[in-house]
Order: structure tokens, then sequence, then C-alpha cells
């Protein structure tokens, strides 16, 4: 009952905005109060990086404050579930990732928020491929190499991840069945500790993106055997990419886009999404993140739900074929 009555508040309210927003009316009138952008991970990650350039950038846009309220846990799940629940008025954002709005749909049994009829799509932000690295071991080693040795080995080797589910988990499944390995997983709380065991030995092989590998990679203290993309990345142009090395099917990207709440009114969505544009084309914004490794690239609010729902749909058969679940 108390679920409904809340529906039926924010169905209320979306109506009332939606009034206000008449052919007539104009733009300035929104925002009604400041805004905010949900970021379902730590301060100092890629995704929170992202949001509070953006954050800043809106808000000189909009003339209202934009906080950035970091509320990490389950997956992402905490901080998506809030941002479905919250008035459907765009003042709330979210920075959705592939886990929240493409893997986690099909990790989790019950989910409490339905990354499709609960989120508005505004614009993709940001992809930024992962890249196939080595301990010592085998680190001059390249992909062909690498593959033959993992093979000669079988069931020896492991990869490490950030965790199980996660886009470095995910990527080490779908190489071992690209190339037909038998990598063991190895899942820790979180990509730093990962990489610490990859550098120390501990760990044979990783997939972690080239934001989080690129110091490593510039510092010399790990190498870049291939990039699991389709064109090379302009932060390591070096590196070849699994398509140009016969494994077109072998591309694994984590991405980045911000939402707001379903039922949001078209005028609101429209003057959101036009303004996230400007900011994420603009050179000083996409000139910082491809300096980071990242792929900028904005999209129309149609164009991000097309791109979420063929990735839900790749990762989902990987995940049910490894029969893999998180409850």
């Amino acid at each position: 009952m108390i679920a409904r009555s809340v529906k039926a508040l924010q169905f209320a309210a979306a109506l009332l905005l939606a009034a206000s927003f008449s052919p007539a009316a104009s733009a300035q009138e929104w925002p009604p109060h400041n805004l905010r952008i949900l970021v379902p991970f730590p301060a100092g990650g890629s995704a929170d990086t992202q949001a509070r350039v953006i954050a800043d950038e809106l808000s000189k846009r909009l003339g209202k404050p934009v906080v950035i309220e970091n509320k990490p846990g389950a997956g992402g799940n905490l901080a998506a579930t809030e941002a479905a629940r919250s008035a459907p008025d765009g003042t709330t954002l979210y920075m959705a990732t592939t886990g929240t709005h493409a893997a986690n749909i099909n990790l989790y049994d019950k989910l409490s928020y339905d990354p499709v009829k609960d989120f508005q799509p505004l614009s993709l932000v940001t992809i930024y491929p992962q890249v196939i690295t080595a301990s010592g071991s085998y680190k001059d080693l390249d992909l062909v190499g690498l593959i033959a040795a993992i093979k000669q080995q079988g069931e020896k080797l492991n990869f490490g991840s950030s965790g199980v589910g996660s886009p470095t988990h995910l990527g080490g499944e779908l190489f071992n069945r690209e190339v037909g390995t038998r990598l063991m997983h190895v899942p820790y709380r979180g990509q730093g500790p990962a990489i610490t065991d990859l550098l120390g030995g501990r760990l044979d092989v990783m997939f972690p993106s080239i934001p989080d590998a690129l110091p490593m990679l510039q510092a010399g203290q790990m190498r870049a055997i291939a990039l699991m993309a389709e064109k090379r990345s302009p932060a390591i142009p070096d590196v070849p990419t699994t398509a140009e090395l016969g494994y077109p099917k072998l591309l694994s990207a984590i991405w980045a886009g911000l939402y707001t709440t379903a039922g949001t009114p078209k005028p609101v969505v429209d003057r959101l999404a036009a303004e996230l544009a400007v900011i994420i084309d603009a050179p000083q914004f996409k000139n910082k993140f491809e300096a980071m490794g990242f792929e900028v690239r904005s999209s129309t609010p149609e164009q991000l739900g097309a791109y979420a729902a063929s990735e839900t749909k790749r990762w989902g058969d990987i995940i049910k074929a490894l029969d893999i679940k998180l409850n």
C-alpha cells in the first residue's frame, strides 16, 4: 500500500510538471531546485570522476547547484533503487554502468529496480575498453603466444577480477569462451588488490579497463597484450586490438551513461539531453577523458536505450551460459 501511494504521488507530480511545460512555457522555468547525480561507486573512481566534471558544467548551464551523492553497495543496486524511486521531475540523475543497466538484471533473480521500466535514458557518456594483460611470466608474449601458453597449462592458470559478475569477471569468461581456454576465476573485493597480485605474480592474467590500467602501463609496471576492441585507443596506440588479431567477437568494454527517473516529462528530458550533449562533446571534456583512456561518446536518449538493450542481451547470454547468479 505504501509503495502504491508513493508511486501515485510521483505520478501526480509528473502530471503537474508536464502541465507546466505547455508549448508556451519557457524552458527556463526548469529546474525548480537543485539537482543531484547519484553515483553507485565510492568517490575517486572512473564513474565518479566523470560525474563530477559533468555536475560542475551542468550547474553552470542550468544556474542551479548539481551535487554528487556517492551510494556504493550491492553492485550498484542501492543507488539504482534510490534513483528509480525518486520523483520523476528530472532533478535526480543516475550514473549508470554496464553492471547496473546490462549485467545485474541477468545476475540477480530479484532486482529491486527495473533498468528499463524505472529509468529514462539521457545520454551515453563514455566507453572504456578492457585490455588483456598478464603477470611477468607471460607479459612478453603476444596474444597468440599467451593463448598457446595458457592452453599448454590447462586449468593451472587463473585470472583475477574485482568480483563475481563484475565487468572484469565477464571479460575473462568471454576470453575463455572465444579462445578456448580454461583460466580459473579468482574474485577479489575490488580491482586494486587483484592488480597488486597480478603485478606480484600471484595472478596470471587480468582484464582491466584502460583507465584503470593506464598509470601502470605508462610506468612500465604492466604491459597490455591486446585491447578488447575493434579499433585502437589513442591512449595506447601501439597496442593491437583483438579484432585485428583475428578475434572479432572478443570485445569487452565498460560503459557509463546518464539516466533520470521514468515518467519525467519529455520537455525536461529533451532539455537535459541537449545540455549533456553540449558538455560531453565539448573539447575540454573529450580531451580530458580521452587522455585517460576513455572513449567519449554522447548519444540521444533513444540511442542510449538501444545500446543498453543490446548490451543486456550480449552479457545476458554469457551469464546464462555460465549460470552465474548473485542473490
